[in-house]
C-alpha cells in the first residue's frame, strides 16, 4: 500500500480524551495533518477538557458521538480520510459501570467487547468511507506476554518479540476466564483487524504498535489514569492504588515515542505484512532498561529530579503485615524492530518520569508536599 502523508487528506483518530488519542492528535496537527479527533460526549467534562484542548491545534476537527458501542458512529469522520489511527479501547479503569454508559457495567465483558465488537464497528466504517488505506491499531504488550494469572512463563534472559503471542501454552480454560479479557480482546481484535485487512481485497491494511505501559507528559487532566496517575501519587507523597497498592515492576513506554512510532507505521511504504512478526510492532524498553520498580528505581528518579517533595511508596507489606514479595522482570523487553524497520526513536525514562510530574503539576493534578529541613524527602 502507498504510505500515507499530509497531503493525501484528512486522517481519523479514535480515543481522543484518552493519554494516547491525545498525543496522537497532537502529534499529527504538529506535522501538517488535518486531523479528525472522535470522541464520545463533548459535553461531558472528559470531552469537554478534550475539546479545549484540542480545539486549540492547527487543522483539527472535535468530531462529538464516536462510540464504540454504537454501530456507524465513526461513519462520518472516517469519510475523506486515508487513514484512521485507533486508539479507543476500555481500560480497566474505565470499565467501571459509569464510564461507558452503553456498556453492560461488567467490568470483563465491556473490556472485551470494547475491544472486540467496537473494533468491528470502527472497521465498518472503514469499509464504509471507500478512502481509508490504511488503519493504525494501538494493541499492547498484553497480547504477546499476557497479563496475571495468564501471563506467559518464559525463561530468564527471554526477548519477547513480535512473532510471541500471549496465549500460546496458555490453558484453554485460564485463557478465557474474566481476568484475561483485557489480553484476550487485544489478540481477537488484532486478528479481526488483520483479516477484514485481508477481506478488504487490497483496498486498505493495517498495522499493529503493540505498547507497554504508557507514560508521559499530561495535555489535559482526562488523560490522567492507570500508570501516569501512580506515578503522580508518589511525587505527591501518596500510596499507590492500581494495579493494586503494592510495590511491582513497571515496563514503560513514553507516549511521544509511541505516538510518533504510530505516524511512522502510517507514512511507511515498507510491506509491514512481510517483515518479521508481521505487521506488529512492539513499543517497549522503558528507555534502555527494560523495567523499573515502582517503589525503589522510579521512586529514586522521581527524588533525583524534585529533591524537596516527600514521596510516596507502594506498600511494602500486606495487610496480615507479611511482608511483599516483588517478582523480579527477568525477561527482556526492547523495539528493535520498530527502531529499524520504523525509525522510532526511545528516549530515556527519566525524561518521561520528569515530564508526568512536571505537567501533573502544571494542570493542579497534583499537590507535592515540600519535606522538612532535616527531613528525608
Amino acid at each position: 500500500m502507498p504510505a500515507i502523508s499530509p497531503l493525501d487528506g484528512p486522517v481519523s483518530v479514535t480515543g481522543c480524551s484518552g493519554n494516547t488519542g491525545g498525543h496522537m492528535v497532537r502529534e499529527l496537527a504538529i506535522q501538517g495533518y488535518e486531523v479528525r479527533a472522535c470522541i464520545r460526549d463533548a459535553n461531558s467534562w472528559r470531552g469537554k477538557d478534550c475539546a479545549d484542548y484540542l480545539g486549540r491545534l492547527p487543522r483539527v476537527q472535535i468530531v462529538d458521538g464516536c462510540d464504540l458501542f454504537t454501530p456507524g458512529s465513526y461513519d462520518a469522520a472516517f469519510q475523506g480520510c486515508t487513514a484512521v489511527f485507533h486508539t479507543a479501547a476500555v481500560l480497566g479503569n474505565s470499565a467501571d459501570g459509569k464510564s461507558q454508559p452503553l456498556g453492560s457495567g461488567d467490568r470483563s465483558t465491556d473490556i472485551f467487547n470494547g475491544g472486540v465488537i467496537g473494533t468491528q464497528n470502527v472497521v465498518d466504517a472503514v469499509n464504509a468511507s471507500g478512502s481509508v488505506r490504511r488503519l493504525v491499531y494501538t494493541s499492547s504488550m498484553a497480547a504477546v506476554n499476557g497479563i496475571g494469572e495468564g501471563r506467559r512463563i518464559v525463561p530468564a534472559g527471554y526477548e519477547w518479540t513480535e512473532t510471541d503471542w500471549a496465549f500460546e501454552g496458555i490453558d484453554p480454560e485460564i485463557w478465557q476466564s474474566p481476568a484475561n479479557a483485557y489480553a484476550r480482546s487485544k489478540v481477537e481484535t488484532e486478528q479481526l483487524i488483520n483479516n477484514a485487512a485481508d477481506a478488504s481485497g487490497g483496498r486498505w491494511d493495517a498495522v499493529t504498535l503493540l505498547p507497554a505501559m504508557i507514560c508521559g507528559p499530561v495535555l489535559f487532566r482526562a488523560q490522567v489514569g492507570q500508570w501516569i496517575e501512580q506515578i503522580g501519587r508518589i511525587a505527591s507523597s501518596l500510596g499507590t492504588t492500581w494495579l493494586s497498592t503494592y510495590d511491582h515492576y513497571y515496563n514503560i513506554i513514553d507516549v511521544r515515542d509511541l505516538v510518533k512510532a504510530h505516524r511512522l507505521a502510517a507514512e511507511s511504504s515498507v510491506d509491514h505484512r512481510a517483515t518479521a512478526g508481521g505487521n506488529r510492532y512492539i513499543m517497549h524498553g522503558t528507555g534502555g532498561r527494560s523495567a523499573l520498580r515502582l517503589g525503589t528505581e522510579v521512586r529514586a528518579i522521581i527524588h533525583e529530579y524534585f529533591p524537596a517533595f516527600v514521596l510516596g511508596k507502594p506498600s511494602t507489606v500486606t495487610a496480615d503485615g507479611e511482608p511483599v514479595t516483588v517478582a523480579r522482570a527477568t525477561a527482556v523487553n526492547d523495539c528493535k524492530k520498530a527502531k529499524s524497520v520504523l525509525g522510532a526513536t526511545i528516549r530515556p525514562v527519566e525524561d518521561t518520569i520528569r515530564a508526568i510530574v512536571e505537567t501533573s503539576i502544571e494542570l493542579g493534578v497534583i499537590e507535592p508536599q515540600l519535606a522538612e529541613p532535616g527531613r528525608d524527602a
